[in-house]
C-alpha cells in the first residue's frame, strides 16, 4: 500500500516536445511482486512524455525517418553492387575506398534513426495516449535512491527493474 506520492515533468527536447515524466511512490511496508521484494522506501518511476496536440511536428519526424531509412535501403544496395562487381585485386582495392564511405554513411544514418526514434513517439507499439492530448512511452525504469560519496551527500539512482503503462483512467 502506498500513501504519498508525486510527480513531475522535465522538457528534455524544445523542437520534439519531449518531456522526462517522473514520479514516485511511497511504500512503508516495502513492495513484493513474484520474487521480489523492495524494503520499505520510496520508488522513483521514470518514463517520458510528449504532447501530442501538434501532429505536424510528429509528421515532419516521420518524413525525416522516411528518408533515413530509404538511404539505409540505398547504401545497402550500393554496398551489394560494390561486393559483386569488384573481382580483381585493383578492382577490389578501389571498391575498398568506396566501401568505407558507405559504411560510414550508414553509421551516420543508424545514429541519426536512433536519435530520432528517441525524441520522438514514432513507434505506435512503443506509445499510449494519455489523458489531455499526452502520448506516454509505454515502458520505463524503476529506482531507488542511494545516498554516496563524502558523507553520503551524492545522490544515486539505481535501476531495480521495469515498469510499463497498460491502459488510463480518467476521473470523471
Amino acid at each position: 500500500e502506498s500513501r504519498q506520492y508525486a510527480y513531475g515533468c522535465q522538457i528534455q527536447g524544445i523542437e520534439s516536445r519531449q518531456y522526462a515524466f517522473r514520479f514516485f511512490l511511497d511504500f512503508p511496508e516495502g513492495a513484493k511482486r513474484n520474487d521480489v521484494s523492495l524494503p520499505a522506501e520510496r520508488i522513483y518511476f521514470i518514463s517520458s512524455c510528449w504532447l501530442a496536440d501538434d501532429e505536424a511536428v510528429i509528421g515532419r519526424a516521420r518524413k525525416r525517418r522516411d528518408e533515413i531509412v530509404k538511404s539505409l535501403e540505398q547504401i545497402k544496395l550500393d554496398i551489394e553492387e560494390i561486393q559483386q562487381k569488384s573481382s580483381g585485386f585493383f578492382e577490389r582495392a578501389m571498391a575498398f575506398r568506396q566501401s568505407f564511405d558507405l559504411v560510414e554513411r550508414r553509421g551516420n544514418f543508424v545514429a541519426q534513426l536512433e536519435e530520432l526514434e528517441q525524441k520522438y513517439p514514432l513507434d505506435p507499439a512503443k506509445i499510449i495516449h494519455g489523458p489531455n492530448d499526452i502520448i506516454f512511452a509505454k515502458e520505463g525504469a524503476i529506482a531507488v535512491k542511494r545516498l554516496r560519496g563524502t558523507m553520503g551527500t551524492r545522490e544515486q539512482y539505481h535501476w531495480v527493474g521495469t515498469f510499463s503503462f497498460n491502459e488510463f483512467f480518467e476521473d470523471e
